[in-house]
């Protein structure tokens, strides 16, 4: 982002800044004399564009109701919807400036995301991907839970079975009283058998010191009850190799339990500071060791052969994209 606003400012050009980053952090000096737009102040674009070309100095980040979901757009791949159902969390991750950025839960009623589904798949959409910091906590604010939301949107998927809803990121704290309920919703031919699942670290004194909210023991419930329950499921994670205060003890745990589930996908990231979190002030691990330990995981991942067995298998899949060289194919199966 600096090097953007310094490239734009050595052009003349005038300056917005939106997003998390201005939302979170609206004091940085590399925010001075430039407009801000917050997370939340979408529809007001335009205006604070406009305002910006007359060379006013507009900064828009506090908002008291949700963006619409109908507002217009152009999307990247005509072919899916990126739906978002709440914004914000219930959380407090030590390490994370989500909760400053994005504030507390706000989710959209049942009845907007409704409509909003029925109209994109009036307008041809064939994958509906539900978006949010937290899917798992959605409706805890007003009164209703993601398994009344998705019911609710399965029974407006078209019965061609031609379209698709893929439920995105959960942690685990507010999935695990509706396991089984959505375990049978993702049963529905037209619902992927995927859940992206963070983990973080394989210890509970490191979850302990991020503020997770869950323990091991917990994670491995979530995960084992849908590959029970969900025939073909596929459980992304998250790994942050190096948080403040992760022993050698710490990092084997998480070591041994990428390698019991084989996990299909795993990001591994290295634990950044970020500014004005209560990680950032936590005695550090040092570089070179937090990069060894990335490395470490990586390679393990990398030896994993997930798809080992579907050689022969005859799958339904969905094509919406075209592949970077231009000649294949982008396709989905059921995960």
């Amino acid at each position: 982002m600096e090097t953007l606003i310094h490239k734009g400012r050595a052009a003349k050009k005038p300056l917005v800044v939106a997003g998390c980053v201005p939302q979170g952090s609206k004091d940085l000096k590399e925010l001075d004399g430039i407009s801000l737009i917050g997370v939340q102040q979408i529809d007001h674009i335009v205006e604070v564009v406009e305002e910006t070309l007359k060379g006013h100095e507009v900064r828009l980040l506090k908002r008291s109701t949700l963006p619409a979901l109908n507002l217009p757009k152009i999307r990247k791949n005509k072919f899916v919807e990126i739906l978002p159902i709440n914004v914000g969390c219930l959380g407090a991750c030590t390490y994370c400036k989500t909760k400053h950025a994005r504030g507390h839960l706000g989710s959209y009623t049942v009845s907007a995301l409704v409509d909003r589904v029925k109209t994109v798949i009036a307008e041809g959409v064939k994958e509906i991907w539900l978006s949010s910091e937290d899917t798992g906590a959605y409706g805890r604010d007003i009164g209703v839970s993601l398994p009344i939301l998705l019911k609710a949107l399965v029974a407006e998927l078209p019965p061609d079975r031609n379209t698709m809803l893929r439920i995105g990121m959960t942690n685990p704290p507010y999935i695990l009283e509706h396991l089984e309920e959505i375990a049978n919703i993702m049963l529905h031919p037209c619902v992927y058998s995927f859940l992206h699942v963070p983990v973080q670290s394989g210890s509970d004194s490191v979850l302990n010191a991020m503020k997770r909210e869950y323990t091991i023991s917990e994670f491995r419930f979530v995960v084992d009850t849908l590959m029970r329950l969900v025939p073909d499921m596929q459980i992304a994670t998250d790994v942050i190799c190096g948080f403040p205060g992760e022993t050698k003890e710490d990092f084997e745990a998480t070591i041994n339990l990428i390698k019991e589930y084989k996990f299909p996908h795993v990001h591994i990231s290295q634990f950044y500071p970020r500014p004005g979190t209560p990680a950032a002030r936590m005695r550090k691990v040092p570089t070179s060791e937090v990069k060894k330990r990335s490395r470490e995981l990586t390679n393990i991942f990398e030896s994993f052969t997930p798809y080992v067995g579907m050689e022969g298998r005859i799958e339904r899949v969905w094509i919406t994209d075209s592949a970077a060289d231009g000649i294949h194919l982008v396709c989905t199966i059921l995960y």
